[in-house]
């Protein structure tokens, strides 16, 4: 059971979480709000969770300052003329940062209860129908599979031009990546199709 769903099931389920976020209204909004509260109570997702927060807290403050600052409005504070943030730009500025903020705990919910080889076996999966386009994704399964590994396992410099001046090295010989394939079944499609119900009874 723990197997289930389907890997791939995981990453569309997460894709359609992440088209209600971003369409979803202000009552909405609030309904996905607890729900991603919610997630916090089980350990291994509030820890994938504060560590995808902690390293887009400055992509955050970047949105936030940039909504303040570039959309005309009401000055915050009229005395200090153009050094001040409008409260349109901040009410909007907090939006945004309010949905990147749900979509990254939903992708921290996707990666603490899916492993490595699962989450790639369901983009390898998914990647299907690109192969009639000449993709290989048997290609892109094996790079996506070694970057992972290197970025996990990879020193961390002190400084930036260590950086760049470390490079994988591949003294360990020829790396094999294994796939375990599994079967898509008839209850993978029914979550995906109560999936696609709750997003148009949410979204309607």
């Amino acid at each position: 059971m723990a197997d289930f769903p389907h890997p791939a099931a995981r990453i569309l389920l997460w894709c359609g979480w992440a088209v209600a976020v971003e369409l979803a209204a202000f009552p909405l909004f609030y309904f996905l709000a607890v729900a991603t509260v919610t997630a916090f109570l089980f350990a291994p997702a509030r820890q994938e969770a504060w560590r995808l927060l902690r390293r887009t807290r400055w992509l955050m403050a970047v949105l936030l300052l940039t909504y303040a600052y570039s959309l005309p409005g009401t000055l915050m504070w009229p005395s200090l003329e153009w050094m001040s943030p409008s409260l349109e730009g901040l009410q909007q500025g907090t939006w945004r940062v309010g949905r990147l903020v749900l979509l990254l705990v939903g992708l921290a919910v996707l990666l603490a209860y899916t492993s490595r080889p699962r989450l790639i076996y369901g983009l390898y999966v998914l990647a299907r129908p690109l192969t009639w386009i000449g993709f290989d994704r048997r290609a892109f399964a094996v790079r996506l599979g070694l970057t992972l590994d290197y970025v996990e396992h990879a020193p961390k410099p002190v400084h930036w031009l260590d950086a760049l001046r470390s490079l994988p090295s591949n003294d360990g010989g020829p790396t094999t990546t294994t796939l375990q394939a599994e079967r898509w079944q008839g209850r993978d499609s029914a979550v995906i199709l109560a999936g696609l119900f709750l997003l148009w009874a949410v979204l309607a």
